[in-house]
């Protein structure tokens, strides 16, 4: 086992050892409400750091009228929102307190237009921030609002973003100078007043302190925001109690539509399995669902490169881990296959049941991963997934191997197949290169009594 694996197993047990006493009570809920993950769309995987005023609108059109439905309710604005362009010469539009603001090159009605565009349709919106200040407003030495500080009294110029270090980027925030929590208040209060009901902070999962900062600044502004971790390769247990007052912790690299990203997303959830935060609305986070249309500003983008096998596999990953599902992709142009998976009602009951499954059965290529209902073991869903990327995979599983007591009698379900399988000993299943086999069960007295 490598250090990272010992690192991530360790925050695994000690997530679910200590969450009760790491958490404030106003977090709890009744057990009848079970918190669910976060649904909605962001703009990244669809259109880098370029996205148009007019493509979000064209997108929140769309899911207000064809995904709202189903529970995606937010529309979120990635980076590049406060930029000047795409490209040399870019310029970062800030307030006079160093804060961004939308770029009228991208918003020529300015951002809150947008933002009441998608509540006037029952949308929520987001926005895409980075952790501390830029370099610009430290360069000029704007005021802290409210305060008698400036950027310089508060900046901890050696903290800079390992991935971001064009000079309209970030330094960190030294959390131990006055006004630097001030700094943040006003950050968060800023968009909470234009109407903001999420927050993807980036660069922050390193930075606990951090985190606690944004979070105190959530809890000021009077408006309910919220508040996705990003990004997702440097977890570590030390920095735990910060990381469960957040919605979303991201918990792996940039997911992109290649035999890789399924790879990381399950070597990710095994080493979190244990991680206990659902019961109080903190989710593992495995990034945003990249189909349809990729990276159109960039040379036109491309079409998701997913068969349909690995497409099935990618969502049941996301139910079975009750992972948020963050579209991505352009959204009015989705093709028709992405959008039933996305409305399929078996992976959407089994995400927001709040309970993320385990590895029950492994045989080389052949995983098998169980669910079970939010407060019972009687009934749930199962993946029995082929990681073979070359060839389709024929097996059989006894109902121990399928993670349930053998001794009990249950009613298996195909869900793909729609029908239901015999009551039996062992079932064969036949399984695409990278595909699943997709189950519900249910725990039968008749089942029982025959066997």
């Amino acid at each position: 086992m490598t250090e990272h694996s010992v690192r991530v197993s360790v925050f695994a047990a000690f997530v679910a050892l200590g969450l009760a006493t790491l958490l404030p009570p106003s977090r709890a809920v009744a057990a009848e409400k079970h918190p669910v993950p976060p649904r909605g769309w962001n703009s990244y995987t669809g259109y880098s750091i370029a996205v148009t005023e007019e493509e979000l609108l064209k997108n929140i059109d769309f899911l207000s009228k064809n995904l709202l439905q189903y529970g995606y309710d937010t529309v979120t604005v990635d980076n590049g929102w406060f930029l000047s362009g795409h490209g040399k010469g870019i310029t970062i539009a800030l307030d006079k307190y160093g804060r961004p603001d939308a770029h009228e090159h991208f918003f020529p009605h300015g951002l809150k237009y947008t933002i009441d565009y998608a509540h006037k349709r029952g949308v929520k919106f987001g926005i895409w921030l980075l952790r501390g200040v830029t370099r610009r407003a430290v360069d000029e030495n704007l005021p802290v609002e409210g305060t008698k500080y400036h950027m310089k009294d508060i900046v901890n110029m050696k903290s800079k973003c390992p991935w971001a270090a064009k000079p309209w980027w970030n330094y960190g925030i030294d959390m131990t100078k006055p006004g630097a929590q001030e700094y943040y208040d006003g950050l968060i209060q800023k968009y909470a007043d234009m109407g903001v009901d999420f927050i993807k902070f980036d660069d922050i999962v390193p930075n606990p302190v951090e985190v606690e900062a944004v979070v105190k600044a959530i809890k000021k502004c009077g408006r309910k925001i919220v508040l996705s971790l990003s990004p997702g390769d440097h977890v570590k247990v030390e920095y735990s109690k910060a990381y469960m007052k957040a919605d979303m912790v991201r918990i792996t690299s940039d997911i992109w539509d290649k035999k890789g990203s399924l790879e990381t997303t399950f070597r990710r959830w095994e080493a979190l399995q244990d991680y206990a935060g659902p019961a109080v609305g903190s989710f593992l986070d495995m990034d945003m669902v990249c189909f349809g249309r990729l990276y159109v500003t960039v040379k036109g983008g491309w079409d998701c490169r997913f068969t349909e096998d690995q497409k099935r596999t990618f969502m049941v990953q996301r139910a079975l881990a009750a992972s948020p599902l963050m579209l991505g992709g352009v959204l009015y142009s989705m093709d028709d296959f992405s959008l039933g998976l996305f409305k399929h009602p078996d992976i959407l009951e089994c995400n927001q049941n709040s309970v993320i499954g385990k590895l029950a059965h492994r045989d080389g290529k052949i995983d098998v991963w169980r669910t079970p209902k939010h407060g019972s073991e009687k009934n749930g869903w199962i993946g029995v997934f082929n990681r073979d990327s070359t060839q389709a995979l024929t097996v059989e599983l006894g109902m121990e191997e399928l993670g349930m007591d053998a001794g009990e009698g249950y009613i298996l379900r195909d869900i793909w197949a729609k029908n239901k399988l015999p009551v039996s000993g062992k079932h064969t299943f036949e399984i695409p290169a990278d595909g699943v086999v997709f189950l519900g069960y249910e725990q039968s007295e008749t089942a029982h009594a025959k066997q």
